[in-house]
């Protein structure tokens, strides 16, 4: 409210000041005046009726007087904050109707229609850019909740194998990891939907601390290349989805090795011991991450190893084709 306070008192300033509003203009229009302004005090609470209410009595005021152009000022700020395009075609519309008695087509109505028109873009990309971030802030949220709950799985299930509990105990940690697999699936599930247009994963180090924490075995941290910001975040993204994958099927201890080879294309592998029965897939995202990459993604068993690779483009760009789990 405090910066919408702001605003407005700036827009009265420069609308009393150019002469928008004189004394010998008389009550009608000093009423006019108040509601062109007065409204825009809730114009990010209730937008849309803040521009009906405005652009009439800018349209009023206009036809009223000998009208200055700095009379829809406060049209344009209300433009500004409104999402709707057919209201703010129709608010410029009306705005140029009105101008043109007394200014013309091109000093009236054209300019009328165009600052209109210009001061509503501005307002439809701060809300695109707002809304980029938000998702972007989400897309990192729900990664590192991922990352965070698989090493905990992890470790609850080393308790349970390793411990000396009771049964009641055992219990407990039963409804622990099925909770905790629960509260996964579901973050992972939001982590597909926010797949597409998803921004940079938390820092790679700072991931592979973590997961050797939690027990994973990794001689060295893969040493990617210099490479365009859109493969190496997709390179990065590969590196930690695969090394929780590797941590989440073996458990503590399991020994992962990374091997990165760079020509035409960039081709990323990871190997680790097999433990037990061959899983079916390569691990959440991983096959999305290629679709997004326009790369190739393959994964399988191969001389007593788990073997994940992919190939990334050398000058990748963000597929909108959305993602699927592996």
């Amino acid at each position: 409210m405090r910066q919408s306070f702001v605003t407005t008192a700036a827009t009265a300033a420069v609308f009393f000041a150019s002469g928008a509003w004189t004394p010998h203009q008389g009550w009608v229009a000093a009423l006019l005046s108040a509601v062109q302004l007065v409204p825009l005090l809730w114009s990010r609470r209730a937008p849309s009726a803040v521009l009906v209410v405005v652009t009439l009595a800018t349209a009023g005021h206009l036809l009223l007087d000998q009208p200055r152009n700095t009379m829809y000022v406060p049209v344009l700020l209300a433009l500004y904050s409104t999402p709707q395009r057919w209201l703010a075609a129709s608010s410029a519309l009306a705005v140029g109707a009105a101008v043109f008695p007394a200014k013309g087509p091109l000093d009236g109505t054209v300019l009328a229609v165009t600052v209109c028109a210009v001061a509503w873009l501005l307002g439809a990309e701060r809300r695109r850019a707002l809304a980029d971030r938000a998702e972007r802030a989400a897309r990192r949220l729900h990664d590192t909740l991922a990352q965070t709950t698989a090493v905990m799985l992890v470790q609850a299930e080393t308790l349970r194998a390793v411990g000396d509990l009771t049964d009641a105990d055992r219990a407990r940690l039963d409804t622990l990891l099925a909770a905790g697999r629960g509260a996964l699936t579901l973050v992972r599930r939001t982590l597909d939907d926010l797949r597409e247009d998803a921004d940079r994963a938390p820092d790679l180090a700072e991931v592979l601390a973590r997961l050797r924490t939690a027990g994973l075995v990794l001689d060295r941290d893969p040493v990617l290349p210099a490479l365009p910001p859109p493969v190496r975040e997709l390179a990065e993204r590969f590196v930690a989805e695969t090394a929780v994958n590797a941590l989440r099927h073996n458990g503590s201890g399991v020994r992962l090795r990374f091997d990165v080879e760079v020509g035409e294309r960039v081709t990323i592998t990871a190997r680790n011991p097999l433990k037990g029965t061959p899983r079916t897939g390569g691990g959440y995202g991983l096959a999305g991450l290629a679709e997004q990459a326009g790369g190739a993604l393959s994964f399988g068993p191969r001389d007593g190893e788990w073997v994940v690779s992919v190939e990334l483009p050398a000058a990748a760009t963000r597929s909108r084709t959305g993602s699927r789990a592996a």
